[in-house]
């Protein structure tokens, strides 16, 4: 094998190496929204507040990574948090 058939062979598998995790990715992003459908998931966007100033924006928020939060906010110093739900 010569080094430019080398070159194209390396170059043929790096694009199917990306089209393969390009699908992958929207697989998964599919399945997780179908399974937020049917099992009744909702997702927030939470914006959390420190003093009067936004130093985080969270979105795709699950309930349980929500309470995380809650839970976590008297040790953070979080004065406030706004929870939105996302459509």
């Amino acid at each position: 094998m010569n080094t430019a058939s080398a070159l194209k062979f390396t170059r043929i598998l790096g694009y199917l190496t990306m089209t393969a995790n390009g699908i992958l990715n929207i697989t998964s992003k599919m399945a997780n929204k179908a399974s937020d459908v049917v099992l009744d998931r909702r997702r927030y966007k939470v914006e959390i507040i420190v003093d009067g100033a936004t130093i985080r924006t969270l979105d795709n928020c699950s309930t349980k990574k929500i309470q995380s939060i809650m839970n976590a906010s008297s040790k953070l110093g979080i004065s406030q948090l706004i929870v939105t739900e996302m459509d």
